[in-house]
């Protein structure tokens, strides 16, 4: 297969995720978010090894693993492994651009163990624009595309939440 057909091949994937992501981040419920999240990082694991890019390959796969461990693990331990695996991560770096998928990885590592509601959508935001950085680098259209929207995405979810909590506390003030 020539090197175009692979190319192309990896931006569909690539488009793929970005139709998953955007699904995801609407997620209001962090454990339907954190599933959906799984499966874009399989998908986006092929779509990163089609483009050679084999530390965000590596970070996908261990971020694929990671987002399903966190719906029923919240440990400080648990963490502190996953952050070890992102941190080997930049031992595969072929382009000096491939460091920011790592620290997304790691921003998005202490945000889904650690963090919940806005300051998890936070941190997510967080690791979307370093791993935006990544994608436009790699020349990933689909994963530029998906962390584009995600960030976006995230920010109006971020604004629905905290409308969400204004609302909550405005209500509970009318009642006293």
């Amino acid at each position: 297969m020539s090197e175009q057909h692979i190319y192309l091949i990896a931006q569909l994937f690539g488009f793929f995720s970005f139709a998953i992501g955007l699904f995801a981040f609407y997620q209001k419920q962090d454990t339907k978010l954190k599933l959906w999240m799984a499966g874009l990082c399989l998908v986006n694991t092929l779509h990163f090894l089609l483009l050679n890019s084999f530390s965000s390959a590596f970070c996908a796969m261990v971020s694929m693993i990671r987002n399903l461990i966190t719906i029923k693990v919240r440990s400080r331990r648990v963490m502190m492994v996953f952050m070890l695996f992102s941190i080997t991560g930049f031992f595969s770096i072929q382009r000096s651009s491939e460091a920011l998928g790592v620290m997304g990885m790691c921003v998005g590592t202490y945000s889904l163990f650690m963090l919940d509601g806005i300051k998890l959508r936070l941190g997510l935001l967080t690791g979307s624009l370093l791993w935006l950085g990544n994608n436009i680098a790699l020349g990933s259209i689909g994963g530029s595309l998906l962390e584009a929207c995600s960030a976006s995405m995230n920010a109006v979810t971020l604004y629905r939440l905290y409308s969400d909590k204004k609302a909550l506390v405005v209500d509970t003030d009318l009642v006293k």
